[in-house]
């Protein structure tokens, strides 16, 4: 059981959602048509109505999660309405109150910012008292029902164990997280610094770098590992980032000094950018969350809240003293070595266009 600590849990747990690094489905209408619930904003099957709002559908993983909720939910015989926010807290507010006059029986909230959300849910509690499933992040209040979240702490460690394995001779690490207020960073590194510890301590590795990125900032990591390559005359071995952005900032400071596929360097989120260097060598591995589980166990909530049941959960975290339980998702780690058979199984990425 993991317990979060709620008043530490407070503004700066805020912008969940991550810079904003690739694709521009937003200029090409994709916002516009999901925030006027154009295509499939209804799933057209069953007779229980819920709701999900996204921060956005521009950031390359959304529209992943939603296919794969929505995959579950006509399965269940859910009808959905799904929106996106245009990352602006008060444009999700509008249209979860949209939501709301639809009378759905269930929402699904991924927060643009947490502490917004709060307040949030607490409206909609007084007014409509429906469930309310946290995605992705674990909203801290104490009225929420559910949650399905990825196993932050299983990231970290499986970034820092295959670190381990592939540079075992120690020398300087930098690791790069994101924002500090929020737990999804702080869970991601101090599941790496568990595994690094006992080597920190005997001197095998010393971590010559180590800061936080609001917004998941890749310039902010970019700028990091530029100072730590000039601090330690550009010896530096490792480089572990909380997420793929990150990665790819660290990685244009690499190449600048002709380090790149020599310093090992990880990160998290398998985008297209970072699958198509490590095709190349120039990126070890990235962590990829098991989004078809995720969004699957968002549906299922969804169905048995709805219906009065008892959700399936793994796990439970305590808010304000409330045992509130969900299910913690497991991800995976992606190489060269297992990187075609993850495009072939999971859709995430085509083969075409990372080159295989």
């Amino acid at each position: 059981m993991t317990t979060i600590n709620f008043r530490k849990a407070g503004a700066d747990a805020g912008n969940i959602s991550r810079r904003r690094m690739i694709h521009t489905a937003f200029k090409a209408g994709m916002g516009a048509a999901v925030l006027s619930m154009g295509r499939s904003a209804f799933a057209q099957s069953g007779d229980t109505l819920v709701g999900f709002s996204f921060p956005d559908f521009e950031h390359f993983r959304w529209p992943f999660d939603r296919k794969f909720f929505e995959k579950r939910a006509g399965e269940l015989g859910l009808r959905s309405i799904i929106q996106g926010a245009q990352q602006k807290s008060e444009i999700q507010e509008q249209q979860i109150e949209a939501m709301l006059s639809q009378n759905i029986k269930a929402l699904v909230i991924n927060p643009i910012n947490n502490a917004s959300a709060v307040g949030l849910i607490e409206r909609i509690k007084a007014e409509k008292n429906i469930p309310i499933i946290s995605y992705n992040s674990v909203i801290t209040s104490p009225k929420i029902d559910f949650w399905t979240a990825r196993d932050n702490y299983q990231v970290g460690e499986l970034q820092a164990k295959k670190a381990l394995a592939d540079h075992p001779s120690g020398g300087n690490w930098a690791v790069v997280s994101g924002p500090q207020g929020l737990d999804i960073a702080q869970q991601k590194t101090e599941g790496a610094m568990r595994v690094l510890k006992p080597h920190i301590e005997s001197g095998a590795i010393k971590i010559v770098s180590h800061q936080y990125h609001d917004a998941w900032s890749p310039q902010g990591a970019l700028n990091q590992i530029e100072n730590a390559l000039t601090r330690n005359r550009n010896k530096l071995d490792v480089v572990i980032a909380n997420e793929d952005g990150m990665a790819l900032g660290a990685l244009q400071a690499l190449k600048e000094q002709g380090l790149d596929g020599k310093t090992w360097l990880c990160g998290e989120d398998v985008f297209p950018e970072v699958a198509r260097e490590i095709k190349s060598g120039k990126v070890s591995a990235s962590a990829w969350t098991d989004l078809i589980a995720m969004g699957a166990a968002a549906a299922d909530a969804s169905y048995a809240l709805a219906r009065g049941d008892v959700p399936k959960s793994n796990d439970s975290v305590t808010i304000a003293g409330r045992k509130i339980p969900g299910m913690r998702i497991q991800s995976q780690l992606v190489t060269i070595e297992n990187l075609r058979e993850f495009v072939t199984r999971t859709g995430w990425l085509k083969p075409s266009d990372i080159g295989l």
